[in-house]
């Protein structure tokens, strides 16, 4: 009778972790993040809600008529979930469903791209003269243009 209830208790934990591990549980920033573009790229500042319309895909040109390109840091970084935080007012999951559903009606052309790293960031910003992305703070460089801070 007790290694029933033992193989229930265990079965019960396992079904406790796996539902823990598909919790979305935001991670927290806790050094400032650095919105970059290209150094060629004309604008120097930016407001955050000129920036949630840039990342939403509602302002898909620069001034100079180059087409937006938004580079994400990977899922579950810290860096992420604070954009996601204080630019698009979003979960994770909400972010998910809103660029499949502006994709599928045709709202944008394409997703954001998720780089791997802050190193990828930096380079795709660096390469593509329409690209934003943003890194924390300190992994910022030369190679790029700071044109707002975010907490």
């Amino acid at each position: 009778m007790t290694q029933r209830y033992g193989s229930a208790a265990i079965f019960g934990a396992i079904l406790l972790l796996c539902f823990a591990a598909a919790w979305e549980i935001p991670a927290a920033a806790t050094d400032p993040v650095a919105i970059i573009v290209n150094p060629s790229n004309a604008i120097t500042s930016v407001s955050i809600p000129d920036l949630n319309r840039i990342f939403l895909g509602e302002k898909s040109r620069w001034p100079n008529g180059k087409h937006v390109f938004l580079i994400m840091a990977p899922p579950g970084s810290p860096e992420r979930a604070s954009i996601l935080k204080n630019v698009y007012k979003m979960t994770e999951s909400d972010y998910a469903k809103y660029f499949l559903q502006a994709s599928f009606t045709g709202a944008i052309s394409a997703p954001p791209k998720d780089a791997a790293s802050a190193a990828e960031i930096k380079q795709l910003v660096a390469e593509n003269p329409g690209a934003i992305g943003y890194v924390k703070q300190q992994d910022v460089d030369d190679t790029v243009k700071v044109i707002l801070k975010i907490q």
